[in-house]
Order: C-alpha cells, then sequence, then structure tokens
C-alpha cells in the first residue's frame, strides 16, 4: 500500500505539468482563430508568382467589333497583355467561338501569350462563357445559358450589369445556384456604369449567398483605336498557362484595374505581396507607387492605410476590399474580397 501511495504520488507530480502545458497550449490554438478570414490570395508565393496583364472581353470583325482577330491580338500583345479571350457575340455573324488564334493565322505560344476561348451569350443578360465553345443565338433564359455553360465545363461572368434592371437579390440567386458563375464586370469601357461596384457590395454582403464573387474590369473592346487599354486584370500566377489561368480565376487570385490613361499614363501601383493573420485579424498590404488605400466594406469606406484591424472597425460587414489608387492619374488597382467573421471565443 505505502509503494502504490508513493507511486501516485510521483504520478501527480508528473500528470501536472503536462496538464498545465496542454491547458496552456490549448489557450494558444483557440487564440490563433479569433477570425476567419477566407483569402483569396492564401496560395499565392509572393517570391516566386509573377504578374500577368488579362482581358477577358474583347471583340472583333466577327461579331461588332472594328478590328480582325489578327489586328486585335496583335495590339494587346503589343502592349503587354499575355492573356486575351476573344468574346465576340453569338448573336451576330457567327455563333461559334472566335477560336482557335492558328485559324487567323496567330499562335500563342509563339507570342507568349494564352488564348482563352470563349464567347459573349447576347440574348439575354449579357454572359461571358469561358473554356468551352458554347454559342447559341436562341437562348430565352440565363437559366439555360448557365446550364449549359456548366454542362460544358465552362466558368461564367456577368457582363455590364449596369445596362440592364435585375434587383440584387436576383443577381444573389444566380449566384447561387450556379457555382461555375464566378465573377461580376465592375468595370467596362473605361467607367461606363459605376453603379455596377454598388451592386457588386450589395451582393457581397447579402447573407443569401455564401461565397465570394470576383469582380473583373475588362475593355469590352470593339474599337482597338478608343477602347484599348483602360481596363484589366493582373492574373498571380506561378506558370503561364490555360490550367494555372483558370484556377486563378475560380480562386480569385488575380486584381482589377482601372486606368483612365491607359497603358500611356503614370505607372500603377504595384502590389508587392498580402499578408493575413488570423490571430490578431489584421490584413497588410505591401504596395509601392501609391498615394493610398481604401479599404471597402458594406459599399463604404471604413479604413485608409496599408493595414487593417478588423477588431477596431466599427463598420464592419460580411467582406471588405481593398483598392489601391495612385497619385493623380485616378488609375486604381484593386483586390478581390476577403470574406470575414469573427469567431466565438
Amino acid at each position: 500500500m505505502k509503494k502504490w501511495r508513493v507511486f501516485s504520488q510521483r504520478l501527480v507530480v508528473a500528470v501536472i505539468p503536462i496538464l498545465i502545458v496542454a491547458a496552456a497550449l490549448t489557450g494558444c490554438a483557440n487564440r490563433e482563430a479569433e477570425w476567419d478570414i477566407q483569402n483569396p490570395y492564401a496560395g499565392v508565393d509572393w517570391a516566386k508568382y509573377q504578374q500577368h496583364k488579362a482581358n477577358f472581353h474583347t471583340h472583333t470583325t466577327l461579331s461588332d467589333g472594328s478590328g480582325t482577330p489578327q489586328e486585335v491580338i496583335d495590339r494587346y500583345h503589343a502592349r503587354g497583355v499575355t492573356i486575351l479571350a476573344l468574346t465576340d457575340h453569338d448573336t451576330m455573324k457567327t455563333e461559334c467561338t472566335t477560336w482557335p488564334w492558328q485559324a487567323f493565322d496567330r499562335d500563342p505560344e509563339i507570342l507568349g501569350m494564352v488564348a482563352i476561348e470563349g464567347n459573349e451569350i447576347s440574348r439575354v443578360h449579357h454572359i461571358g462563357s469561358y473554356f468551352n465553345d458554347y454559342g447559341e443565338a436562341d437562348v430565352d433564359s440565363e437559366d439555360a445559358v448557365l446550364k449549359e455553360i456548366g454542362r460544358r465545363g465552362g466558368l461564367a461572368v456577368l457582363f455590364h450589369p449596369g445596362r440592364y434592371e435585375k434587383s440584387v437579390e436576383w443577381y444573389v440567386e444566380m449566384y447561387r445556384t450556379y457555382p461555375h458563375l464566378i465573377g461580376f464586370e465592375i468595370y467596362n469601357q473605361g467607367d461606363r456604369y459605376p453603379n455596377d461596384r454598388k451592386t457588386w457590395d450589395s451582393i457581397l454582403a447579402d447573407r443569401g449567398i455564401e461565397r465570394s464573387v470576383w469582380g473583373f474590369s475588362n475593355d469590352d473592346m470593339h474599337n482597338p483605336r478608343t477602347h484599348l487599354g483602360s481596363n484589366w486584370n493582373i492574373m498571380l500566377l506561378p506558370e503561364l498557362s490555360a490550367e494555372w489561368v483558370r484556377r486563378g480565376i475560380e480562386d480569385g487570385a488575380f486584381f482589377f484595374v482601372y486606368a483612365p490613361e491607359g497603358h500611356k499614363g503614370a505607372p500603377l501601383p504595384v502590389i508587392k505581396s498580402i499578408t493575413v493573420d488570423l490571430q490578431k485579424g489584421v490584413i497588410h498590404i505591401d504596395a509601392t507607387g501609391y498615394e493610398s488605400i481604401e479599404w471597402i466594406s458594406q459599399g463604404i469606406v471604413v479604413h485608409r492605410g496599408d493595414r487593417v484591424t478588423l477588431s477596431e472597425l466599427s463598420t464592419l460587414g460580411r467582406y471588405i476590399r481593398a483598392e489601391i489608387r495612385a497619385a493623380d492619374s485616378g488609375s486604381i488597382v484593386g483586390t478581390q474580397p476577403f470574406r470575414i467573421h469573427p469567431l466565438a471565443k
């Protein structure tokens, strides 16, 4: 019995420190998860990934554009665009995609570009269709379009929403129903529809949707001399390939750009990295060449500066996004939204 008491005492002495350490570690683990922040750039290796210019809304003489496919490809190539989708209207001269580039004596591999097969489905709310050959002039509903794009394994983006009278609830239902509908065009042919960003913010804030919707800035180029170069997207890629472009689009690993002065304007801000601290609820943008960084949630500016601490904000919705603004030129480089949620303590 005496030996048993001695053994028990020694066991207690040995176990207590273990329990104390375990409790401390549990406390640390809990502190590490004070915020749920869905970071679209979480998979980006900022030291190795390259930044590529992309335009996903482009027309040629095969629909209502004034430039031939050859001219359009050459002009974008000359401006350093390395990812391009020709999206001619399916309701005009052809229902087929403007594809492949080799049919127009242009080889994207030789040019150092990635060609994305696409179309602008145009009978209903115009919809960008990518990574498939769908084109059908007789379609009578957006649901029919999106079902067919999904059946063909494609991705879809809603073009220039400001042209239509659709409610936020309608858009939310579309995004809830079709997971391959991944984007919303927030800048189009310069800034023709400024309210589209307000609609985008309203969609992101709506409690009826549980995922992010990525914002796109596209030339909607019809005339190579007047419509080319105010809008583009910056893809963050480990290699320039169609597979990685698609993955980047799906993940939201890109920025949108609006540059009123085009490619000839002042240099744009450059985002070098974005880091997220889940324990402290801090998002930090390391950028150069900017005048200000504005953080937007619920459609309003809630903070300014390169670092935002979520717990310090009095107005905060279900997401936050940043716009990095250049001095004087009016150019903007914008991030995709970070979906955010404080975890129960």
